[in-house]
């Protein structure tokens, strides 16, 4: 893979200048292309590019169109257009932006974002996949009574015997009848003597 080279920026083409000799602390905002080559703390924001030299020390919240490092930078970048990191730079924070050049043997210690939705956008779409993959359980609903196989009589032998049921499934006789005769006699429907059976006449005699 060939080797990434930035183009170097002609300093005669830069508005301001802030030499090797001046050490400052505060809040930097400019308009035009501005480079740092001595030492800079506080806060850094512009609409413009901002150029740290190689022997820069830059400790500060940096927010500009375009960040282009040779030198040393602590805190978190923002370059709204693109950031450039020489061989020589080394940053130590975190850098947002669309376009991102880093030359070999430059040291970057920190997270990248390029990119991509906000959190805001993101929330919806993590409880939506949130939502697919734990479907809310499902309501308890009345009991069923067992079936075997879906077979309605299996389903009516499970159900238990009614009052007054006789064993094995068999009506039990009701009051009034004529009740069950002797053994081995049907029982008659209609209450009266059965078949064989002895009946009183007057005077006890029988018929």
């Amino acid at each position: 893979m060939a080797e990434v080279r930035i183009k170097d920026m002609d300093e005669h083409e830069i508005d301001t200048i802030l030499a090797e000799d001046i050490d400052f602390e505060g809040h930097l905002t400019f308009k035009k292309p501005l480079m740092i080559k001595g030492k800079f703390k506080g806060e850094i924001k512009s609409t413009s590019s901002l150029y740290i030299g190689e022997k820069a020390y830059v400790e500060a919240t940096t927010e500009a169109a375009v960040v282009s490092s040779k030198g040393m930078h602590k805190g978190d970048i923002v370059g709204h257009s693109r950031v450039e990191l020489f061989a020589t730079s080394q940053v130590e924070g975190d850098i947002t932006t669309p376009d991102f050049v880093m030359e070999s043997g430059c040291r970057f210690n920190g997270y990248c974002a390029m990119g991509g939705g906000t959190s805001a956008e993101a929330a919806p779409r993590a409880e939506n996949a949130a939502g697919a993959a734990h479907p809310a359980p499902a309501q308890p609903g009345p009991a069923q009574p067992p079936t075997a196989g879906g077979n309605p009589t299996a389903a009516a032998a499970a159900q238990p015997p009614a009052p007054g049921a006789a064993p094995g499934g068999q009506q039990a006789p009701h009051a009034g009848s004529g009740g069950a005769g002797p053994s081995g006699s049907p029982p008659n429907p209609q209450g009266g003597p059965r078949p064989g059976q002895p009946t009183g006449g007057p005077g006890g005699q029988q018929r």
